[in-house]
C-alpha cells in the first residue's frame, strides 16, 4: 500500500509549482475565464472531440534577465484527453509595462497555440508517468537532466489490468498508477529552473 506522503502525478506537478513559486518571486496572474490549449483530437468529417488543458491562472517569473509566464494546466474537454492529466507550461512573456487586458488576450493566444505540449516543461499521464514532448521547446534539456535521476524517485510503478481494455483508448486498464517520493518535487522545480535560466 502506498504511503500518504507519496504523491500521485496531478499531486507532484501541483507541488512542484508550489515550489517554484515560494523559490522565486514571482506575479499571479488570473484568467477570467478557463484558457485552454489542444493536446488530442479525434474529430472527423461529422463530428467534434477534442481534449485540452484548462488553465485558470499563471505566474510570471524571471531567471537570468528572461521573463516566463509558467501555467499549471489540467485535462478537461471529451474523452481524447483521458490519457492526460496535468502540465506545467512555460512562455517566454513580460508583463512589464503592459495594461491587463492586453496581456491576459496575449496569453490566451500564447497558451491556445501550445497544442500537443509544445511548450510543456513536462506533463502527467492517467497512469501517473511522467512525459515530455521530445519535439517540444524543451524536450531535449528536460530528458537530459531527468533520465538519468527519474528512476529513485519512484515509490509505486503502474500496474495494468491485461485482460481489461478501455474502450477509449483500447489499452489495457491502470490498476495502480505511478506514484512518486515527495523530494521529486523539489527536484522537479530545480530541474524547471535550471530548463529557463
Amino acid at each position: 500500500m502506498a504511503e500518504e506522503s507519496e504523491l500521485d502525478v496531478r499531486d507532484l506537478l501541483k507541488k512542484a509549482y508550489e515550489e517554484l513559486s515560494q523559490r522565486n518571486k514571482n506575479r499571479q496572474i488570473d484568467f477570467p475565464s478557463q484558457v485552454t490549449t489542444l493536446i488530442a483530437d479525434d474529430s472527423d468529417w461529422h463530428r467534434s472531440r477534442a481534449g485540452y488543458l484548462g488553465y485558470t491562472s499563471a505566474r510570471e517569473f524571471q531567471f537570468d534577465g528572461k521573463f516566463w509566464i509558467i501555467a499549471r494546466g489540467e485535462k478537461c474537454g471529451s474523452y481524447p484527453a483521458d490519457p492526460y492529466d496535468s502540465d506545467i507550461l512555460a512562455l517566454e512573456f513580460s508583463l512589464e509595462g503592459r495594461e491587463t487586458k492586453a496581456v491576459e488576450r496575449e496569453l490566451v493566444k500564447k497558451i491556445g497555440e501550445s497544442q500537443y505540449f509544445s511548450n510543456s516543461l513536462v506533463y502527467g499521464m492517467a497512469d501517473g508517468n511522467l512525459a515530455i514532448n521530445e519535439r517540444g521547446r524543451f524536450g531535449k534539456q528536460m530528458i537530459e537532466l531527468l533520465r538519468p535521476r527519474i528512476n529513485k524517485f519512484i515509490a509505486q510503478e503502474p500496474e495494468y489490468d491485461q485482460e481489461v481494455l478501455s474502450l477509449s483508448t483500447l489499452r489495457p486498464i491502470c490498476k495502480k498508477s505511478v506514484k512518486y517520493k515527495p523530494e521529486f518535487a523539489s527536484f522537479l522545480a530545480e530541474t524547471f529552473e535550471r530548463v529557463l535560466k
